[in-house]
């Protein structure tokens, strides 16, 4: 009898157990359901929701793949990286009918299947043989056979990869601390007054509160754009698309009233890009179509201008449009026009006239001809002051006084966009890219009038990539998210690119990063804002919250000035308080 209860008990378990599972399973459905609704809503936000959620359901949302692929419509990069990345991460789950639809889908969306097919990478070798056939089919669409080839090409690199790492680190400067310094200083160009993202103030939060910092006033109004603000003698400078125009945008930092806006642009998908240089009491600004201007920090007065386009023969290495932050060293105004005449030039920086412009030559096939998307830094190499940046061939070093082209890097390149700018050390040039690229360490060295770069290392881009979030190094540890369009927190080793830790990201989406007072702070472009403890033991979380969006993915940097922490996200600017009490 007691066999019996016991055996009707289990059943009686076992049945309940089966109904919560198909309840689950019913609920799952439902759910995978809403979200393939969710990918055709008006707002990106939600349609990028949607695909992030959908990749973490992995069997489940097998029904999802298809409607995926025909959301991926072209309207919005940063929608169409999203359900590509959710395509990557469901992998075997998405694999079967990507490699279906590439192979014999409609042409609508047998682009949509190749560009989730390259994301795969290494992933996607079960598609080698679709990818080959289609590749030399002739009867196929051009661009079908042309991403088939970048496919294919893709796999096979990432399959062959391999990164070559130093046992024994070279001989170099030993790294200074970065120690606080009294008062807020000024933020006056982009990344800050050195272009390393590093804040050295003191006295900020070690840690944040559950709910993040207090929130201490949020100004809306500034417009479309990607522009980071720029702080100096008490204004806050950016820019902004308003009404289909660029403008130049100056507010009281107090009261956050706006001093004066002076238009400098045209309409672009994403508003202006680059970020205001000041420079005592003249700020620089750079325009999407390559117009540079030169402004009066009074009342926005233009004292000159010039065109990059039109008087450089200026152009871009791919379809997006200028970006760089100006540089002003001394005298000059350093700018990358990106012309075969001149790939980088040198403006007097009061008057505009033209100090010299540097012709490049041909320093490899990898990339395309133009310029890139990083902004220029200036460095003492071998003893020879110059500018280095990356540009739509590689690296690259231009003497200062004179504008003659020094060396060039080509294995970094892309074809699709070269954009974080590089970190100088001593005669070391630390380089990173995204879009099947990596990383690497170059010694730039002098043989009389001769320059070379060595590699030091190379990290497969599976080690260490950056897409457009920056690195910042601090006490020879390098840190950065890693992975196209992702945000694996990683550090590396500056002088021997060995990985101390690669965590996982704690959102979709790339992350943006700056250093403060000891941690740093990661901001992904779904919004989640992380403070971690710079250090290369490992990744600890010493606080997160959710800030408010704009518009579009929040790309722009952090910035830390007087204690506060400042967001921008197209229309709206966020400043938190830091200050540790």
């Amino acid at each position: 009898m007691q066999k019996r209860i016991v055996l009707a008990m289990t059943i009686g378990l076992a049945l309940r157990a089966g109904a919560g599972l198909a309840q689950d399973a019913a609920a799952t459905d439902v759910r995978v359901r809403e979200l393939i609704k969710q990918l055709t809503h008006d707002d990106p936000h939600q349609r990028v929701a949607a695909a992030d959620a959908l990749a973490r359901m992995g069997e489940a949302a097998r029904p999802a793949v298809r409607p995926m692929l025909e959301a991926m419509v072209g309207k919005s990069a940063w929608v169409d990286f999203s359900l590509m990345d959710g395509l990557a991460d469901l992998g075997p789950v998405a694999l079967p009918t990507l490699i279906e639809v590439f192979d014999k889908g409609p042409d609508n969306l047998r682009a949509p299947a190749g560009r989730a097919l390259w994301t795969m990478g290494h992933a996607a070798k079960d598609a080698i043989g679709v990818l080959e056939r289609v590749s030399k089919d002739e009867s196929a669409p051009k661009n079908i056979q042309a991403l088939a080839a970048n496919a294919l090409q893709k796999v096979r690199s990432e399959l062959a990869e391999r990164s070559v790492e130093v046992a024994q680190p070279p001989e170099m400067p030993p790294f200074a601390k970065v120690n606080t310094l009294p008062g807020a200083g000024e933020w006056p160009a982009f990344q800050g007054p050195r272009r390393d993202s590093i804040c050295r103030e003191g006295n900020l939060l070690r840690e944040w509160p559950e709910q993040g910092p207090p929130l201490l006033w949020k100004l809306e109004g500034l417009g479309k754009g990607l522009s980071n603000i720029a702080i100096a003698g008490g204004r806050l400078f950016t820019m902004g698309e308003r009404e289909n125009k660029q403008y130049a945008l100056c507010y009281d930092l107090a009261g956050r009233k706006e001093l004066w806006a002076v238009e400098v642009g045209t309409k672009y998908e994403y508003g202006p890009l680059s970020t205001p240089t000041v420079d005592g009491e003249r700020v620089y600004v750079l325009s999407t179509d390559g117009k540079v201007f030169c402004l009066a920090v009074s009342d926005g007065k233009v004292l000159w201008q010039r065109d990059l386009v039109k008087e450089f023969g200026g152009k871009m290495m791919c379809v997006w449009k200028y970006s760089e932050s100006l540089l002003v060293d001394g005298e000059r105004l350093i700018c990358t026009p990106g012309g075969p005449k001149a790939m980088m030039a040198a403006l007097d920086k009061t008057t505009g006239g033209t100090l010299w412009q540097c012709e490049m030559p041909s320093i490899g096939d990898l990339g395309a001809d133009g310029a890139g998307y990083s902004s220029p830094v200036v460095a003492e190499i071998a003893g020879v002051r110059q500018y280095v940046n990356i540009v739509g061939r590689g690296a690259i070093g231009v003497e200062a006084s004179t504008g003659k082209f020094l060396w060039g890097y080509n294995r970094i390149a892309c074809k699709i966009a070269n954009i974080t700018h590089p970190v100088v050390h001593g005669d070391f040039v630390f380089v990173t890219n995204s879009y099947n690229t990596g990383s690497a360490l170059l010694r730039v060295k002098r043989e009389d009038a001769t320059w070379k770069t060595e590699e030091v290392y190379f990290l497969a881009r599976r080690k260490f990539e950056n897409h457009h979030g920056g690195v910042v190094v601090v006490n020879g540890a390098v840190y950065g998210g890693s992975g196209l369009d992702r945000g694996e927190p990683t550090c590396v080793d500056f002088a021997t690119g060995r990985i101390h830790w690669k965590a996982k990201a704690p959102s979709s989406g790339s992350a943006s990063i700056l250093y403060a007072n000891g941690d740093l702070v990661f901001r992904y472009d779904r919004g989640l804002v992380v403070l971690a403890e710079a250090t290369p033991r490992e990744f600890r979380v010493k606080g997160k919250f959710q800030a408010p969006t704009g518009e579009g993915p929040a790309w722009v940097h952090p910035v830390v000035h007087d204690g506060k922490l400042y967001l921008r996200h197209s229309d709206l600017l966020l400043c938190y308080d830091l200050k540790d009490s």
